[in-house]
């Protein structure tokens, strides 16, 4: 669950109704997906056909995703966090069992573990934000059974070493791959790291479509311990109300800010959405294949922004931009604004800057541990996490977003 500090809306204060700045329809809106006239045929081929639960696009995705992580199959679900549970089920995972998590990630990631019976165990993360091999050790016990490795702002995560401390313990290790499709550790696409790997189609992802998730895994023998995955149809309703909702709220964004700031939103605390168990619908899988053939070229764009912030930003006093690794599908680029003075919010101040100019930027994660109802998750202090999170701001890195407004934004973010 991310904060909000954004000038046109602030969801912080608590039971307030959004407050509209007067500069209501921003130049860049957040996290736009990067769709193009492929796009919008596939959805219109889709409708037009009544393939809108089952069609061809499905086995199209699915060949695509195993051809570009080389992997051995994949299984399309109806969100990531019931792929995420598939890959606990499939690699054992059941009562009483552990599963460490990072704290600086989605709260979404902690349904999954429930579900399965498993507890799930927090852990800190390093400097680049990402879950690590020492913060894995720190975590362990006698009743690990999994660790999730989830790739924040699209960053590769050190998860080979991550596989190497679990090799001869019976921990098995999943590729938690939504924030980073297409990124990849020394030529080996991740997602296809460890026991089993998972992807997302949802909003705010390198391929952001409809909604949708992905199980891969590289050996079929996962599966020897008898998990069969044989999920019903998705429905119709749901799959057309996720089209114009990603519409409404993500396509249509720069227009649509002004309603959506007068709806109620939830905030950090609010639990994550419930997911249904069903398989990925045709309209869906239909968006993601448009995307996917959109992906070399949405991540050359990404890389080309992260590398124009760190030009522009790199030296730049008070400020420390979270490494990307080579390699990395650069989703976004974290900044780490260090206080001025004593008690100052410098992070909100530039959020509240960058939004009056007509850039809709948001902070970053609620760590899950100061959360309500996910503090008897966390075993240990975290202290890295506790440390920066709150100084945390994300700048965008989407195709949509020209390097002139990069140049723009960075000017802003120097001047707050």
């Amino acid at each position: 669950m991310k904060v909000f500090r954004t000038g046109f809306f602030d969801s912080s204060l608590p039971n307030s109704a959004f407050r509209l700045n007067p500069s209501s329809f921003p130049r860049v809106p957040l996290a736009v997906p990067y769709w193009n006239g492929e796009t919008y045929r596939a959805i219109l081929r889709s409708l037009l056909s009544g393939a809108i639960v089952e069609g061809p696009d499905v086995q199209r995705l699915q060949s695509s995703l195993i051809a570009t992580l080389g992997v051995e199959d994949a299984v399309l679900c109806g969100s990531g966090s019931l792929a995420l549970e598939f890959a606990l089920r499939a690699c054992g995972v059941g009562q009483g069992d552990e599963v460490i998590i990072p704290t600086f990630c989605c709260t979404a990631v902690v349904p999954p573990v429930l579900a399965v019976g498993a507890v799930p165990v927090l852990a800190d993360v390093g400097a680049e934000l990402n879950i690590t091999a020492e913060t894995v050790n720190a975590a362990l016990t006698k009743k690990t059974k999994a660790v999730i490795v989830p790739h924040l702002f699209g960053n590769p995560a050190e998860i080979g070493a991550i596989v190497d401390l679990a090799r001869g313990r019976n921990i098995s290790v999943i590729d938690d791959a939504a924030q980073a499709l297409g990124a990849t550790i020394n030529g080996q696409p991740v997602g296809s790291f460890g026991d089993a790997g998972i992807l997302s189609f949802d909003s705010e992802k390198i391929c952001s479509g409809l909604g949708g998730g992905v199980l891969v895994y590289r050996y079929k023998k996962i599966f020897n311990g008898g998990v069969k995955i044989d999920l019903p149809a998705a429905r119709w309703f749901p799959s057309l109300r996720a089209l114009w909702a990603t519409l409404f709220c993500r396509r249509w964004r720069r227009w649509t800010l002004p309603l959506l700031s007068r709806m109620s939103a939830s905030g950090p605390e609010a639990p994550p959405a419930p997911y249904r168990i069903e398989s990925m619908a045709n309209l869906k899988a239909a968006v993601a294949v448009s995307l996917m053939q959109m992906l070399r070229e949405n991540i050359t764009a990404r890389r080309e922004r992260v590398a124009a912030y760190r030009e522009l930003l790199g030296t730049e006093k008070g400020l420390a931009l979270i490494p990307h690794r080579r390699g990395s599908a650069c989703l976004t680029q974290g900044v780490r604004v260090l206080p001025k003075r004593r008690g100052e919010d410098s992070a909100a101040e530039i959020v509240q800057a960058l939004c009056r100019a007509g850039y809709e930027v948001q902070g970053s994660y609620v760590p899950i541990h100061t959360l309500s109802g996910y503090q008897q998750f966390v075993r240990r202090s975290l202290p890295h996490t506790e440390r920066v999170w709150s100084e945390l701001i994300e700048l965008p890195c989407e195709p949509n977003v020209s390097l002139d407004q990069v140049e723009r934004i960075a000017a802003i973010v120097k001047m707050a």
